[in-house]
Formats: structure tokens, C-alpha cells, sequence
């Protein structure tokens, strides 16, 4: 295990020599508004079932500056809105979103109301506007390319949102594959010590993705790791903010925005 631990370590070395000279992070222009950006994670899950077509609706008829959701592949290659990795089918089973068609994800209720239906990803890109910041988490543990970038990209410029998008993810291979796509499109690392889905789980994973910013959890945000972000010229982002002291919190450390649950926190 510690001969695999060097090797992983070599690897991130020469991986950070050889990308460091060409990353530079682009400031997102609609956070420079000198006031702090406020997201709706999920929607506004305090009024509506997060992550459906109502709670977008609910963020952004409350002025919310935009919306944050999670994107997956179903079996059939369908992208859905989904946060968990595995959902309770009708049946009672528990099966992975991955595994299950488009039909089969359908005919899911959400918290036992049938009137809660998972969306698709173009469901929710028509309810949008342009003035709409949407932040599109992908979800995928996979190291290899699944073809998941390359549908979510090709979406976001058929509906126009190339301009006011960011896509994030805890998987920095999957931010580094939209840098190689289309570089214009702005990109964000996930971070918090409660994710370790890679072997090394810390901030240098941002030297592999070469994002434009940082969005690490809120309990574990400090101004050591704000000052880090900084140096390197990416903008900085908290989640998930629930409640005063955290948003007092998030404001003092200086973020530029704050991933919110509920719209009227203040």
C-alpha cells in the first residue's frame, strides 16, 4: 500500500509541473457585482422536494441569482436530476440511478408523493432564463470518460447558457475533461473532508482539474484555505449554508457566494 501511495504521489508531482504554468482560473463576471451571489441548492428544498421542477420554480421566483443541481447518467444515457447514487423504486428496492432506465426512473415517487417526479436535465434548462446562473454538479465516480461532459456541454449551448453557467464536481477528471471540451466554460472543484472519493482528498486535486473555482463546505471553510484559493486567482464558493451563523460566517471569510437551502435566510 505505501508503494502505491509513492507512485500516486510521483503522479500528482509531475501532473502539477506540467499543467501549473498554463492554468489561469477566469473570474466568473456575475460575481463581480460587490454583493455575495446567493444559490439555490437543489432549488429552494425548504419550499418545494429539492431537485424538482417546483423547487427550481420556488429559487428563482424568489430572487435567488441562480440555481445549483445534480446531474447523472441513467442506464439508457438519459441525464437526470438526481443527487444520491441510489434512489427507493416503487417496489420497495434500492437500486442505483446508473442502473435504472428513464421509464423505470419515471415512475419513482419522491418521498412517497407521486406527484414528485425526477426531472430530466432539458426539463429544467426550459424553465430557466438567460439571467439565471445555474451551477450543474455531475455526479460520476468514474475515472473514465462516460460521454457525460459531452451531453451536458452540447445541451448548455443548444439552450444558450455557455455565458452563465458553472460546471462543478468532487471528481477532478471530470473537471479536467470540460476544461479540454470547451475551455471557455467556467468549472469549479468540490471539496469537503466528508467526500473522500479519491485516495488523496485534498485541495491539490485542484492542480489535476485546473478549475476557475473552489466550492468547499461551509464547516470546514477557514481563512487559511480562503487565502490558498485566492493565491491562485479562483473564485470561492460555501455549501451548504442553513443557517445565520453559517451565511455570517460565509460573509466575514469574504466568498464570493453561498449555496442556500432556504431563500428568505438573510
Amino acid at each position: 500500500m505505501f508503494g502505491v501511495e509513492i507512485l500516486l504521489l510521483t503522479i500528482l508531482i509531475i501532473t502539477v509541473t506540467i499543467y501549473k504554468k498554463n492554468w489561469v482560473p477566469v473570474y466568473p463576471p456575475f460575481y463581480s457585482t460587490g454583493k455575495l451571489v446567493k444559490i439555490g441548492h437543489r432549488g429552494a428544498p425548504s419550499l418545494a422536494h429539492e431537485n424538482t421542477l417546483d423547487s427550481f420554480r420556488k429559487a428563482i421566483d424568489t430572487g435567488m441569482d441562480g440555481i445549483e443541481l445534480d446531474v447523472q447518467f441513467s442506464a439508457d444515457k438519459k441525464l437526470v436530476i438526481y443527487h444520491d447514487w441510489s434512489v427507493e423504486c416503487d417496489s420497495g428496492k434500492i437500486e442505483l440511478i446508473e442502473n435504472l432506465s428513464w421509464s423505470e426512473i419515471q415512475k419513482v415517487p419522491l418521498n412517497g408523493n407521486k406527484q414528485n417526479k425526477i426531472p430530466l436535465f432539458t426539463d429544467v434548462l426550459d424553465v430557466l432564463n438567460k439571467k439565471n446562473i445555474i451551477n450543474i454538479e455531475i455526479k460520476s465516480a468514474h475515472i473514465i470518460n462516460t460521454n457525460i461532459e459531452k451531453n451536458i456541454l452540447e445541451l448548455i449551448k443548444i439552450y444558450g447558457f455557455e455565458n452563465n453557467c458553472i460546471i462543478s464536481s468532487f471528481n477532478p477528471f471530470i473537471i479536467r475533461r470540460i476544461k479540454k471540451n470547451n475551455p471557455k466554460i467556467l468549472t469549479a472543484f468540490l471539496w469537503s473532508k466528508n467526500n473522500p472519493q479519491f485516495i488523496i482528498n485534498t485541495p491539490l486535486w485542484a492542480w489535476i482539474c485546473r478549475p476557475d473555482g473552489f466550492h468547499a463546505d461551509i464547516d470546514y471553510l477557514d481563512k487559511q484555505l480562503i487565502n490558498w484559493v485566492r493565491r491562485k486567482n479562483m473564485s470561492v464558493l460555501t455549501f451548504t449554508v442553513m443557517t445565520q451563523k453559517q451565511l455570517i460566517k460565509a460573509q466575514l471569510l469574504g466568498v464570493d457566494g453561498v449555496f442556500i437551502d432556504d431563500p428568505y435566510l438573510n
